[in-house]
């Protein structure tokens, strides 16, 4: 019989029940991942939602609701919403996996400053032929704040554009891979991979 005091599991149990939890919200942030890439892949600004009314088809894969969220979500941020399906993703894989789970708290809380700079990175880039909205591909909130911060350089709007597009885009990849939770042995692990990747495809090109 248990004593009292005595804990409900003993450590093995315990262990494993961790560790079940982690793959349970492993599992579940895969679901959310995928559910946010389907809305933004399917995305339609013809798409009825809360903004517009309108008696089109909806396109989106996950019918109003995906057009309701998609809709202010590009509106806003852009391209940059492309951020939230990777995040999840990645650490959908890493909480299954039991791979660099401890750092999701402190690596998670710069999630939003990721969507906001990745915004911003696509309002300096040009937009395709087919981009039919009034904002660019960084949403009101990367053109304006991009504007703001032209205005305060001293060079032409051509080249600070440019020079902004440059030094952001490195941010987002640097802010984007301690986001994901990548660590300099992993890092170190993907540098050589690709390393000997470029010499091997160089020597057969040889």
């Amino acid at each position: 019989l248990r004593t009292q005091g005595d804990p409900l599991f003993d450590t093995d149990m315990q262990a494993a029940i961790e560790k079940r939890s982690k793959e349970l919200i492993g599992v579940g942030l895969l679901i959310l991942g995928a559910l946010s890439w389907a809305m933004l892949w399917s995305y339609s600004p013809s798409d009825p939602n809360f903004m517009v009314a309108t008696a089109a088809p909806i396109e989106n894969w996950l019918g109003r609701f995906g057009a309701s969220v998609t809709a202010p979500l590009f509106m806003i941020v852009g391209k940059g919403a492309w951020v939230i399906p990777a995040v999840f993703i990645a650490w959908g894989f890493r909480y299954i996996l039991h791979f660099g789970q401890e750092h999701a708290v402190n690596r998670l809380i710069f999630f939003p400053i990721l969507v906001a700079i990745a915004s911003i990175y696509g309002a300096s880039l040009p937009p395709p032929a087919d981009w039919n909205h009034s904002f660019g591909l960084g949403g009101l909130f990367g053109e304006t704040t991009l504007a703001v911060i032209l205005s305060f350089l001293p060079v032409s709007p051509t080249f600070g554009v440019k020079l902004m597009s440059l030094l952001i885009g490195l941010s987002t990849i640097i802010l984007g891979l301690f986001v994901l939770g990548f660590i300099k042995d992993e890092l170190r692990v993907i540098g050589r991979f690709l390393l000997v990747g470029l010499v091997v495809t160089y020597s057969q090109t040889l």
